[in-house]
C-alpha cells in the first residue's frame, strides 16, 4: 500500500522513513500541505494513508487535513497527524478531521502498529463498503478495577457488550468461551503475563486476528517491540476518555470488517 508523508524538515523525513520502511509499504513525500493535496490528485495508485506534520510553510497541516477530509474524493483516506507541537495540537487535529494523532518523537512500535491498523481498515473498507451500526463484544483484561470501569465508562456501557478478566487464565477462558471482537489488554494482570497472552494469540491460527488494544504504563511499550505485530494499538495510562473511545472504536471497526470479509 502507499503512504504519503508530509514533512518539510529533511532530517525528520529521513527519521520517519527509517521507521516506516520496515513495514514494506510504498512511501511518497510532500514538503507542505499544498504539495500533499496536489499529490493526492495526481498520484496513481492514490495514497492509502497520509502522515501529516502540521508546522509547514505555504499550507500547514491543519488546513491540509481539513481540505483532504472535505473533498469527497479523498475524505476516506486516513490521516495521522505526527507533530512535536504541543498545547492544543491534538484537539486542532481532530477538529480538522484527522483520524489519528501521535506526538513526536514517536515510539517505533506505536507508530508502526497504528499505521498497520489504519491500512488494514482501509484495505478491508475498500472491499466491503459502508458498515451498519454494530455493538461490539469487548473483553477488558486488567487487575485494576479502576481500569475495568474506565474502559467501559469511556467507551459507553450501552455501546458494547463488556466482558472482564483479571488475569491471564481468565482472559484465555473468556476468549475461548465468548469470542470477543476486541481485547483490551492491560500490562497489569493479577496473574500471568500480558505479553505471553498476546504472543499465544498471535501464534494461533484461529485467534491471531483478534484485535488487541494494549494499555501500558510509561516506559513499558518498547519491551513489546521485539514481538512481531503483537498488538493492533497501544494506549498509555492513565486513560483519557476521548482517546480510549477512539482506540476501542477503531479496533471494533477492524473486527467488524474482518468478519464481513470472512463471511463473503
Amino acid at each position: 500500500m502507499t503512504i504519503l508523508m508530509v514533512e518539510d524538515n529533511a532530517l525528520q523525513r529521513r527519521l520517519l522513513e527509517a521507521q516506516i520502511q520496515p513495514l514494506g509499504h510504498r512511501l511518497i513525500v510532500a514538503a507542505n500541505g499544498e504539495e500533499a493535496l496536489a499529490r493526492l490528485q495526481t498520484d496513481r495508485p492514490e495514497p492509502d494513508m497520509v502522515i501529516m506534520d502540521v508546522v509547514m510553510p505555504s499550507m500547514d497541516g491543519f488546513k491540509a487535513c481539513e481540505a483532504i477530509k472535505t473533498d469527497p474524493a479523498t475524505a476516506d483516506i486516513p490521516v495521522l497527524v505526527l507533530t512535536a507541537l504541543s498545547r492544543d495540537a491534538k484537539d486542532r487535529s481532530y477538529t480538522a478531521g484527522a483520524d489519528d494523532f501521535i506526538r513526536k518523537p514517536a515510539s517505533n512500535l506505536l507508530l508502526q502498529v497504528r499505521i498497520q491498523t489504519h491500512l488494514r481498515v482501509r484495505a478491508l473498507s475498500l472491499r466491503t463498503g459502508p458498515l451498519p451500526p454494530a455493538r461490539p463484544k469487548v473483553l477488558v483484561a486488567s487487575a485494576s478495577s479502576m481500569v475495568l470501569t474506565q474502559v467501559q465508562n469511556h467507551f459507553g456501557k450501552d455501546q458494547a457488550i463488556f466482558l472482564e478478566a483479571q488475569d491471564e487464565a481468565q482472559a484465555r477462558a473468556q476468549i475461548l468461551a465468548e469470542s470477543p471482537d476486541v481485547l483490551v489488554l492491560d500490562t497489569d494482570l493479577a496473574n500471568g503475563s500480558a505479553m505471553d497472552l498476546a504472543t499465544t494469540l498471535g501464534r494461533s491460527q484461529d485467534l491471531r486476528d483478534l484485535p488487541i488494544l494494549l494499555l501500558h504504563d510509561p516506559g513499558e511499550l518498547e519491551a513489546w517491540s521485539r514481538l512481531r505485530e503483537p498488538v493492533c494499538d497501544a494506549l498509555e495510562k492513565p486513560l483519557v476518555a476521548t482517546e480510549t473511545r477512539r482506540r476501542v472504536a477503531l479496533l471494533a471497526r477492524l473486527a467488524q470488517l474482518q468478519k464481513r470479509v470472512g463471511q463473503a
